[in-house]
């Protein structure tokens, strides 16, 4: 069968030479006729959405295709490759090799991706390669080192990683080599030196590490060299002088170390030195002001000292001078700008040294458009011949220690966009030609001493978009036409004196983003127009006398992010507050709002504090306040709150703070509470919850507050309250708590402030107690049923600054080691069954520190030598008081008894012997004696009769007696 000729088109064939290409791609080789169907299977691995290869076709010419360039006077024959910045993505495909006679490929600006083909080094025609400002991976190819033709190689702005190939060096004839800005490691290499021809080297934004090699010397015809933005290290080295027509030099953000060599001042033709963010030492080279020809020269933020030896009299085209973040001290020179008007200085930066004195050798710099002298040690008066500067935009004076007034000079800086003035002494007013900077856009006098009004020639700056006069003495009221201001986002009036109501006009700064008038006196309802600052993100009036319900149309405010308009008198419904879904912060605490919480507050889910504490709220705490999972402080106390703690506030396990006391809270303190694991204050008390306290409490490990105090809680406490070690303020007073205080609480050795005060609880104090050495405001542990003896561990607690164990059962004496509590200055041991003297260490306090024990000594009646072993209580008193009366009756009796007996017998004796009945005595004698015995036994027989039929009462008399002479003694003593 015979074969039409006819059928082998152009395009069959070159479909054909493709498809043995494809096929037998390592033995074939490219001629100029297969250039098309390379081009054809690039274009098949890119994705087009701009439809710019949609003429690329065999059917036409392909030096028509677009981006294609031929050699002039020759077919087919493709120079040049040109598809940058067209939103091309996919892939770059070997087959681009094909291209045999192209000298220039240009697909830079896209976003194409995966590696860079290494085919490519088959070019040996290349002369120009642009890859850059794509998201290229892989390493860069050493097969580019094959391309020695090549003069212009760029590949930065791309994903790329590894090491810079050495091989690279081999290409002979590269004056371009760009690979900034990928994520390059490793050394620069020594090979580059070997690039003769080299001009502009930018490896700059990428993590190359070493320093610069000495073989770079060898680049001596380099015009721009920036390594900045790497982690390079050591010195810079001295040959970087010798390039001599070296342009641009950017060695920023290293960290390099050692001095600025002094070599540098060698580079006639640098126009651009960038040496800052690295670890410099030592002072500006004073070569440095032979480089007529530089325009910028950055030496910011490193370590190097000295005074500021840059002339820009000799610098004569420097534009711009930055040597912030430095060491340097001293004045400004004098001779920064001799001359005058010959400067071409408009940019100084002197910020973050150690420099001092006046400012006034900058009036000489006539060329100056920005000022940044801030946080130095700069003193004295801001000059008031400032518009010497007529060119000035920018003005930062800040964080220094300038004083005086705002000169009014500073009116007629009519190109003034930015004044910035913080933290500095300044006093007096604001100047009122102020109002003439009509391109004034930053205002910032904060943190001064300024005062009086502020004047209504300000709001002339319409184009004013921040005033910040925080934390002055500025009185009166807010200018009326604020709403001249259209432009303003930042209003910040905050710790000042005004006064009034907030001018209605504020409505018109539809622009406002942030208004912060809080500290101040102000008065007044706020205006309707609020609801016009549609913008409006912060707003904070706290610290004011404002009153009134809030306007209906706040509600309009839908991009309300912080409201804190705590410490007020508002009133009312908090509805108008809760149009914007947005609320992070929502303070309202200390006004008079009332109602309930609205359960719309839940909207915005995004809210991590919300205080409503100080209010007149009533029902109950919202369910839907769970919703808010990010909330990190919840205050709803001090408001008349009732039922129960809803379930649904544990879902809010961000909680650092929840506030819940003076409330009328009901039901039983809820053991989820344990599971609030972030939870750093809680707040109860001042309720009516009951139950016990739940030893769930154990597990918020970074609780720092508990307060249950002023409850109806009862059981006992719970042990597991020790294992929370962050522990500073336990609160539990007020409670029907039982049982004894857990020694586990050593466990909470950070806390200052122990109060478990009027409960029920027994047994001893823990002597565990003295290991709280951080106890300092109060150890409070009256009213309870406690006994035993007050350890004398408590003396350990050398902090602490009051101590009260009052109305409790506590016995024995009062531990000296009480003496070692040094800062105590309130101490209450009243009311126990303490005894035995008070130490002597402890007489400056109060007798009612004592009183209501068995205790004496000074400030109490002082000890006797025999001090009774217990003090008698008023029944007993009385028992023995009235049993010594009727003893004594009784003695009295028996004696008046024996008296009259014993003269009745004496009488009749007496009788007897004046008749002579001396027998009758001898008889009763037995054995005779004398007369006087006689006598005295007849005397004595009746006595001694008297007494034995007494013996027993007599007896018991004399016991009395003795034992309340005793008493008595004893009393005496006392």
């Amino acid at each position: 069968m015979a074969i039409n000729q006819s059928s082998f088109t152009p395009r069959v064939l070159a479909d054909l030479s493709l498809l043995f290409c494809m096929l037998l791609a390592p033995v074939c080789l490219a001629t100029p006729a297969t250039t098309p169907a390379a081009l054809l299977q690039v274009k098949s691995g890119l994705t087009d959405p701009g439809g710019v290869l949609s003429g690329w076709s065999l059917e036409a010419d392909v030096c028509s295709w677009h981006g294609i360039t031929c050699l002039p006077g020759e077919v087919g024959i493709v120079t040049g490759l040109n598809l940058s910045g067209y939103g091309l993505s996919g892939m770059i495909p070997p087959a681009i090799s094909g291209l045999i006679s192209i000298e220039s490929i240009d697909l830079s600006s896209n976003s194409l991706t995966g590696p860079i083909p290494p085919e490519l080094g088959v070019l040996e025609n290349l002369r120009t390669l642009l890859l850059f400002s794509n998201s290229l991976t892989g390493t860069i190819p050493s097969e580019l080192g094959l391309l020695k033709n090549l003069k212009v190689l760029r590949l930065g702005d791309n994903r790329l990683h590894g090491e810079i190939p050495p091989h690279l060096g081999n290409c002979s004839e590269l004056e371009t080599l760009g690979l900034a800005y990928c994520q390059l490691n490793g050394t620069i290499p020594a090979e580059l030196g070997s690039l003769k021809q080299l001009q502009k080297l930018a490896l700059d934004n990428n993590t190359l590490t070493g320093g610069i090699p000495e073989q770079l010397a060898g680049c001596v015809s380099l015009r721009f060299l920036s390594v900045a933005d790497n982690m390079l290290q050591g010195n810079i080295p001295s040959f970087i002088g010798s390039f001599s027509d070296l342009q641009s030099l950017n060695l920023a953000n290293n960290q390099f170390s050692g001095e600025i060599p002094a070599e540098i001042g060698s580079l006639s033709s640098l126009t651009y030195l960038n040496l800052l963010g690295s670890s410099l030492t030592g002072a500006i080279p004073a070569e440095l002001n032979r480089l007529g020809q530089l325009q910028v020269l950055d030496l910011s933020m490193n370590n190097i000292s000295g005074k500021v030896s840059i002339s820009a009299a000799q610098l004569k085209n420097l534009k711009y001078l930055v040597l912030s973040g430095n060491l340097l001290d001293g004045a400004i020179p004098e001779d920064l700008c001799a001359g005058g008007s010959s400067s071409l200085l408009e940019n100084l930066f002197l910020a973050g040294n150690n420099l001092e004195g006046g400012i006034e050798a900058l009036l000489n710099c006539g060329a100056l458009q920005s000022i940044d002298v801030s946080n130095n040690s700069f003193t004295g008066v801001i000059p008031p011949d400032i518009d010497r500067l007529p060119g000035l935009v920018n003005l930062a004076l800040h964080n220094n220690s300038f004083t005086g007034a705002l000169p009014r000079q500073i009116g007629n800086l009519s190109n003034l966009e930015i004044l910035s003035l913080f933290h500095n002494g300044l006093t007096g007013g604001i100047p009122p030609e102020i109002g003439r900077l009509q391109k004034l856009k930053l205002l910032f006098l904060y943190e001064n001493q300024m005062s009086g009004t502020i004047p209504d020639e300000l709001t002339n700056c319409t184009s004013l978009e921040e005033v910040d006069f925080f934390g002055n003495h500025f009185h009166g009221p807010i200018p009326e036409r604020i709403g001249n201001l259209r432009n303003l986002a930042v209003l910040q009036l905050r710790q000042n004196d005004l006064s009034g109501p907030i001018p209605v006009s504020l409505g018109e700064c539809r622009s406002l983003q942030a208004l912060a008038l809080a500290d101040n006196r102000l008065t007044g309802a706020l205006p309707d127009t609020f609801g016009q600052l549609a913008e409006l993100s912060v707003v904070t009036l706290y610290n004011n006398s404002l009153e009134g319900p809030l306007p209906e149309s706040l509600f309009q405010l839908k991009n309300l992010t912080v409201i804190n308009f705590s410490h007020n008198r508002f009133a009312g419904s908090l509805v108008p507050l809760l149009g914007s879904s947005s609320l992070a912060v929502l303070a309202l605490t200390d006004n008079s709002f009332s109602g309930v919480i609205p359960a719309a507050v839940a909207r915005s889910r995004n809210m991590v504090r919300l205080q409503l504490g100080g209010n007149r709220l009533t029902g109950v705490i919202p369910a839907e306040l769970g919703n808010l999972t990010r909330l990190s402080m919840l205050d709803l106390s001090l408001n008349n709150l009732s039922g129960d703690i809803p379930a649904e506030l544990s879902n809010c396990v961000e909680l650092t703070h929840l506030k819940l006391d003076g409330n009328s809270l009901t039901g039983t303190v809820p053991a989820w509470l344990g599971s609030l694991r972030s939870l750093g204050e809680l707040d109860l008390s001042w309720n009516a919850l009951t139950g016990g306290i739940p030893p769930e409490l154990g597990n918020c490990l970074g609780l720092l507050k508990l307060s249950l105090s002023d409850n109806h809680l009862n059981g006992s406490i719970p042990p597991e309250i020790g294992r929370l070690t962050s522990l500073n303020v336990l609160n539990l007073n007020k409670n029907s708590l039982t049982g004894a205080i857990p020694p586990a609480l050593q466990q909470c050795d950070k806390l200052y402030e122990l109060r478990l005060s009027e409960n029920s609880l027994e047994g001893p104090i823990p002597p565990e107690l003295g290991q709280l050495s951080e106890l300092q405001v109060i150890l409070d542990l009256s009213r309870n049923r406690l006994s035993g003896e007050i350890p004398a561990s408590l003396g350990s607690l050398v902090k602490l600054e009051r101590l009260n164990l009052s109305s409790n059962r506590l016995d024995g004496q009062i531990p000296s080691s009480l003496l070692q509590l040094t800062s105590l200055h309130r101490l209450n041991l009243s009311d126990n069954l303490l005894s035995g003297a008070v130490p002597a260490g402890l007489s400056s306090f109060p007798a009612a520190s004592f009183v209501g024990n068995e205790l004496c000594g000074a400030p109490l009646p002082p000890c006797g030598p025999r001090s009774p072993a217990r003090r008698l209580s008023g029944t007993e008193v009385v028992v023995i008081v009235a049993g010594i009366a009727l003893v004594s009756a009784v003695v009295c009796v028996a004696l008046l008894y024996t008296m009259l007996r014993v003269w009745s017998n004496w009488r009749a004796v007496s009788v007897s012997n004046s008749d002579g009945e001396e027998s009758a005595h001898g008889g009763h004698g037995g054995g005779g004696g004398k007369w006087g015995d006689g006598k005295y036994w007849k005397v004595g027989s009746a006595v001694s009769w008297s007494a034995e039929q007494r013996h027993s009462s007599g007896s018991e008399t004399a016991s009395v007696l003795h034992d309340k002479s005793t008493e008595a003694a004893g009393a005496g003593k006392s």
